[in-house]
């Protein structure tokens, strides 16, 4: 199938601003949905910090004594927490909204390598930063992104490279602050627990921000890297392209979804009476995630595999067919599209 008859067959389903139509048809059930959804993003949250401690732990264990087995150890616990990230990265409210926490953890998109510039200033600076430092510093340096530079960028290749006193200072002040950042979603989410359960508005909050996640996945993270949104594909616009890991990312979004978004969703489209259609979301996203991953992990190196690129067309039409679900989810639960305010990027 060609790019241009995917994006005829898919179309952009605007789930990207949805807004209440009326009185909500979830209103009933929405208490029990918000337990379910603050305990299990909560599970999500925890363990981000607890792989973000871990990291920074390998990071000070690698720098004290480097060698292959902590260094592939390093890149191992990089790869978990950015997971954790990516799991719970559908919510886009609460604790995460505060000091720009996801532009923290993740400078995403970065078509002017503003990564790659801030961590080559760092490495040419006098001396290494502390966290302290780190934290007052750009979000292009204080997350995933600016980790993966320091251990897969090809500027970082030369032998003994991250193990030069100026990369090790980077490479601990970052993953300390990543681990500090963690620590604090995951205990703010938890002093956000009356409020969030409290607040009935949080409940089309959150079928948003799951249903976003999904316009995000297909549109951002797929098609304009693949070149299927208009433009020649492109394979540095994917995440993680360093280090060839973004369909492993796209994994653990879906994980997140399947783990933490349809606890709640369950109920609302029960009392709907949706189970149905949960159901067929539910063994979707399931197919989904199982599909990316049996996947190679990286997207730029597959758009020169003409089989790899094919199961990459192939996530695309996955993902467009949970979009289309969530559409169908929206409309029964009693929200609309509206105002895009991501439509000019």
């Amino acid at each position: 199938m060609s790019h241009r008859s995917l994006l005829q067959r898919l179309g952009r389903l605007g789930l990207a601003a949805l807004t209440l139509a009326g009185t909500p048809l979830f209103a009933d059930d929405s208490a029990d949905a918000r337990a379910r959804w603050h305990q299990s993003i909560g599970d999500r949250y925890a363990l981000l910090a607890e792989a973000g401690e871990q990291l920074e732990a390998s990071a000070h264990a690698y720098c004290d004594a480097p060698d292959a087995e902590r260094r592939a150890r390093l890149e191992e616990d990089w790869l978990d927490a950015y997971q954790a990230w990516q799991a719970v990265r559908f919510v886009d409210f609460g604790p995460i909204e505060q000091q720009s926490r996801a532009w923290q953890l993740q400078f995403w998109p970065d078509s002017k390598n503003l990564v790659g510039r801030k961590v080559q200033l760092w490495l040419n600076a006098e001396a290494p930063p502390s966290i302290e430092t780190i934290a007052d510093d750009s979000v292009a340096v204080q997350g995933f992104p600016a980790l993966e530079y320091l251990l897969f960028d090809e500027h970082m290749a030369t032998p003994g490279a991250l193990a030069a006193p100026q990369a090790c200072g980077l490479l601990q002040a970052v993953s300390g602050h990543l681990a500090d950042t963690g620590a604090a979603l995951a205990r703010d989410w938890q002093a956000f627990g009356d409020h969030y359960r409290q607040t009935e508005s949080y409940t089309a909050a959150t079928v948003q921000a799951g249903l976003q996640t999904l316009e995000s996945l297909e549109d951002k993270r797929l098609a304009e890297p693949l070149g299927l949104a208009g433009s020649p594909a492109n394979g540095y616009r994917a995440e993680a392209w360093r280090s060839a890991r973004s369909v492993r990312l796209i994994e653990s979004s879906l994980a997140g979804l399947q783990d933490s978004f349809l606890p709640g969703l369950r109920p609302l489209l029960a009392e709907a009476g949706q189970t149905e259609l949960a159901d067929d979301f539910a063994a979707a996203l399931d197919e989904t995630r199982r599909r990316a991953a049996d996947m190679a992990p990286g997207l730029a190196p597959s758009l020169d595999d003409p089989e790899a690129f094919s199961d990459l067309q192939g996530l695309y039409v996955k993902i467009g067919q949970l979009s289309w679900l969530g559409r169908q989810i929206a409309g029964t639960l009693g929200l609309v599209s509206g105002f895009n305010a991501s439509d000019g990027d």
